[in-house]
């Protein structure tokens, strides 16, 4: 009589290393190449159909793992939060880039944009919430001390950069604007974390700290540019794009990774 295969107690699905370094091979590359060798006159359409096609493969992806969640309605749930979240920032780049190209007396920031692009948070913070509550149901003390904390600290380091304090700090509508997206984009980050401890030994653990990973870039980048709104020193050579490239690369990434292991 045969054995019964033994069922591990944790699936292992590592990282490719391989694609990790390739992402950052090809955001360092794309910026060269947008900034420093594409003709002049088609840098800013180049920059602005790659920004909104990244959100929406990850989109795409996202939704595909939804249905691959056919059956299970909570996880699905999540999936198509995500997948809504990204497909906002898709809307949100296509105005931007209508009024950056097409209606060049019109400032792009702000405009009705950004609420396509805040209505990410919401929906990102769905889907992590469905996934955390499913799998644990309280939270500890350190946690919640986390979840208040670290969004705090973030926008501390957004108030300083700004330049809270000092004697030529003017609190300007681009200040308090911008602090909105912050704090968010903070707690977006500081939850998703908290769902990476949770599911470190499981079996989507590495893909869910890729998520993380991506979530933390695109919140360097959304911290970074809004400072730099305030300052008034954003433009296309700024490196604080190749966060927002990388986070979504690693997102897309990490969704791929999770389908696999379903």
């Amino acid at each position: 009589m045969s054995q019964p295969e033994i069922v591990p107690d944790k699936i292992k699905s590592p990282f490719n290393y391989k694609i990790l370094a390739g992402i950052a091979g090809l955001v360092i590359v794309f910026h060269i190449m947008v900034n420093y060798i594409i003709i002049p006159d088609y840098r800013e359409v180049t920059a602005s159909v790659f920004s909104f096609l990244n959100p929406l493969i990850a989109a795409i992806v996202a939704l595909i793992v939804a249905f691959r969640y056919k059956g299970a309605k909570i996880f699905q749930k999540a999936y198509l939060a995500l997948s809504v979240a990204f497909f906002a920032i898709f809307l949100g780049e296509i105005i931007y880039f209508t009024y950056d190209v097409f209606i060049p007396e019109i400032d792009p920031y702000p405009s009705i944009a950004e609420v396509f692009f805040f209505a990410q948070y919401p929906l990102i913070l769905t889907h992590l919430i469905i996934n955390i509550r499913f799998f644990s149901s309280k939270l500890n003390k350190i946690s919640k001390i986390w979840i208040m904390v670290f969004p705090i600290g973030v926008f501390g380091v957004f108030a300083i950069l700004s330049g809270v304090g000092s004697d030529d700090f003017d609190p300007n509508f681009d200040f308090y604007y911008g602090a909105i997206f912050v704090y968010f984009s903070s707690l977006t980050l500081s939850i998703a974390v908290i769902g990476a401890v949770i599911f470190k030994e499981g079996v989507i653990g590495k893909a869910w700290l890729l998520l993380v990973i991506g979530i933390l870039f695109n919140t360097i980048g959304d911290t970074w540019y809004y400072n730099l709104e305030v300052l008034d020193q954003y433009n296309l050579e700024h490196p604080v794009n190749m966060f927002w490239y990388a986070g979504y690369w690693i997102v897309i990434y990490a969704l791929i990774k999770h389908k696999n292991t379903l």
